[in-house]
C-alpha cells in the first residue's frame, strides 16, 4: 500500500503542470531565517574557552564548521578541574586550523562568510592554565548556583586570554558576547575582575553584554562570577551529560566512519573519537541562528538546551534536562552532516543547504481571548533536486514497479517533478517557552498556514508556535520560525 501510494504521488507530480519556483539563490526579504539574512555585522559574537579534553577537540571540529554563522572573537586555551594544566603545549588547535585551511576553499563555496584560516589563527590566545586557580576537586557535577566562591582572581596575573575578553567587552558594540566555558571559567573571572576594577565607568555596560555558557562549573570561576558580577548572564548546563557527551550516542559509530573518518576530509580526520562525543557542543549550538530564537531568552529552548531562572538570582539560569537537548539532536546532526559534505564538495549545487523562511506578517503578535490567530510562512528550498539522494531512499520502491534508475532520471527531469523533489515539508507545533500552561489546538489550513483560537486567560500569557521547514535534500535540513503570541486578558 505504501509502495503504490508513493508511486501514485510521484506519477501525479510528473503529469502536473510545472510549479513556479524562485530563480534567485536567496530571496530578497529582510525577515529571512536564518543565516542568509544576517549581515556579517549581525552575527553572534562568541569567545570559546577550551581545556582541550578529548570531547573538546571533537566539539572544536564541529565548531569550526559553524564559524560562518558566528563572529569568532577568540578561542582561548585554558584549563579545568579535569585538565588542570591545559594543553596549549600541544599543537592540537593549530593542527585543526591547518586542516580547516585545506577544506576552506570548498567551505567558502557554500558560504562566503567562512573566516579565513589566517583570521582564526589571529584570535587564538592562551588563558589561565595555572592549576592553583581551579579551586575545586574533580566533582564538578556537584557545583550549583549559590555555592560559596573558592577563588580570588584579584591576586592573579592577567593572561592574553583574559585581556582579550576585556578588549572585546569594552568595544562599542551592543551585541551580546557569548563566553563559552567548555572547561573552566577562571580566565573569564580574571577578565571581569580587571574590567570592574580598572574600567569602572564602562563596567556595567560591558559586563551586561556577557553571556557565560558553562558546561558544568569546571572550576571555581562560575560561583565567583555569579556572586561578584550579577550583571553577567550565566547559563549552567549539566545535561550535556546524557545527550552529547562520552558514550551517549551509542549508534553513531557509522556516522563518524562515513562522514568524518572517511579518508577524504582532513578536518574530520582529527575527530578524536570513533563515535559522537561532544560534551561542549551545546555551548555553541545555543548561539546558532536557526530560527528558534533561543538566544533571545534562555527559557525558549533550542539546539543548545532550555533553561530556567534560578530563584534568588537575576541572571543565573540552569538547564531543564537532557530531554530538551535530545529533542533537537537529529536535525542538528543532519546539519553537521551537510557541512561535513561541504568540506569535500567544491560544487555548490552538489551540497545541501538549509531552506529559507520568510514571514511577511511578522512573528510577534498581541491578541485577545477568542481571537482567531492565523500564522503563515513562506519556505523556499533553493537547491537543485537531489536525484541521487532520492534514488538512494526510494530506488528500491521504484524498482519494484519496474522503474530503472535511467527511467527515474528521465521522469524527474520534468519541471513538475523538480518542484516536487525540492520543496519543503512544513510542520507546526506548540513550542516550549511560552507561559500559557494549556494545549493549543492547531488547525492546518489548505494554504499551508495554521490557525487557533486564543484561549481565555486570567492574566497575560504567551504562546509559542514553531514552524519547521524541512527540505528534501540529503541529508534533510530544517529551518525554523518561532512565533510568540501574547494573549492579553
Amino acid at each position: 500500500m505504501k509502495i503504490n501510494l508513493f508511486l501514485t504521488l510521484f506519477c501525479v507530480v510528473l503529469l502536473a503542470a510545472a510549479c513556479s519556483s524562485p530563480t534567485s539563490r536567496y530571496a530578497n526579504d529582510t525577515t529571512l531565517v536564518p543565516r542568509q539574512a544576517a549581515a556579517a555585522g549581525q552575527l553572534p559574537r562568541v569567545i570559546v574557552m577550551t581545556d582541550a579534553e578529548t570531547d573538546d577537540r571533537c566539539s572544536m571540529v564541529h565548531f569550526l564548521l559553524y564559524a560562518n554563522d558566528m563572529q569568532v572573537d577568540a578561542i582561548i586555551q585554558s584549563n579545568s578541574c579535569f585538565q588542570r594544566h591545559g594543553w596549549s603545549s600541544e599543537p592540537w588547535l593549530e593542527e585543526q586550523i591547518s586542516a580547516y585551511e585545506k577544506v576552506y576553499p570548498n567551505l567558502k563555496v557554500h558560504d562566503s562568510r567562512y573566516p579565513t584560516p589566517e583570521y582564526l589563527r589571529s584570535v587564538v590566545f592562551i588563558g589561565d592554565e595555572t592549576p592553583e586557580h581551579i579551586g575545586i576537586g574533580n566533582n564538578a557535577a556537584a557545583l550549583i548556583p549559590g555555592v560559596e566562591p573558592v577563588i580570588d582572581p584579584s591576586t592573579w596575573e592577567d593572561t592574553p586570554g583574559s585581556d582579550r575578553i576585556v578588549e572585546v567587552l569594552l568595544e562599542d558594540d551592543p551585541r551580546p558576547v557569548y563566553l563559552q566555558a567548555w572547561g573552566g571559567s577562571n580566565t573569564a573571572a580574571r577578565a571581569l575582575y580587571k574590567l570592574k576594577t580598572q574600567y569602572p565607568d564602562q563596567y556595567a555596560r560591558a559586563a551586561s553584554k556577557a553571556v557565560l555558557y558553562c558546561i558544568w562549573y569546571q572550576d571555581g570561576g562560575g560561583n565567583y562570577i555569579e556572586r561578584n558580577f550579577p550583571e553577567v548572564t550565566i547559563l549552567l548546563n549539566h545535561h550535556f551529560s546524557g545527550s552529547w557527551d562520552y558514550g551517549t550516542m551509542v549508534n553513531s559509530d557509522d556516522f563518524v566512519a562515513k562522514y568524518l573518518h572517511n579518508g577524504k576530509n582532513p578536518l574530520g580526520a582529527l575527530y578524536t573519537q570513533g563515535y559522537i562525543s561532544e560534551g561542549d557542543s551545546p555551548a555553541f549550538l545555543y548561539s546558532v541562528d536557526n530560527g528558534l530564537r533561543s538566544y533571545e531568552d534562555p527559557t525558549y529552548g533550542g539546539w543548545g538546551g532550555r533553561f530556567y531562572k534560578v530563584d534568588g538570582w537575576d541572571n543565573v539560569y540552569r538547564d531543564t534536562g537532557f530531554g530538551d537537548l535530545r529533542e533537537w539532536i537529529e536535525p542538528a546532526m543532519h546539519d553537521f552532516q551537510a557541512r561535513l559534505t561541504w568540506c569535500i564538495t567544491p560544487d555548490y549545487d552538489k551540497g545541501n543547504h538549509r531552506p529559507v523562511i520568510s514571514f511577511p506578517e511578522g512573528q510577534d503578535r498581541t491578541v485577545h481571548p477568542g481571537d482567531t490567530v492565523t500564522l503563515r510562512i513562506q519556505a523556499t528550498d533553493n537547491d537543485k533536486p537531489d536525484l541521487e539522494g532520492t534514488w538512494k531512499m526510494r530506488g528500491e520502491v521504484l524498482s519494484q514497479q519496474g522503474i530503472t534508475y535511467e527511467r527515474f532520471l528521465e521522469m524527474a527531469s520534468s519541471p513538475a517533478a523538480s518542484s516536487f523533489l525540492t520543496g519543503c515539508t512544513v510542520n507546526w507545533l506548540q513550542g516550549k517557552g511560552g507561559t500559557y500552561p494549556g494545549i493549543i489546538d492547531l488547525i492546518y489550513n489548505n494554504d499551508g498556514s495554521v490557525s487557533f483560537v486564543a484561549p481565555q486567560v486570567n492574566a497575560p500569557q504567551t504562546i509559542h508556535i514553531i514552524a519547521e521547514a524541512t527540505d528534501k535534500g540529503t541529508p534533510p535540513l530544517t529551518t525554523y520560525a518561532r512565533f510568540v503570541i501574547t494573549v492579553q486578558k
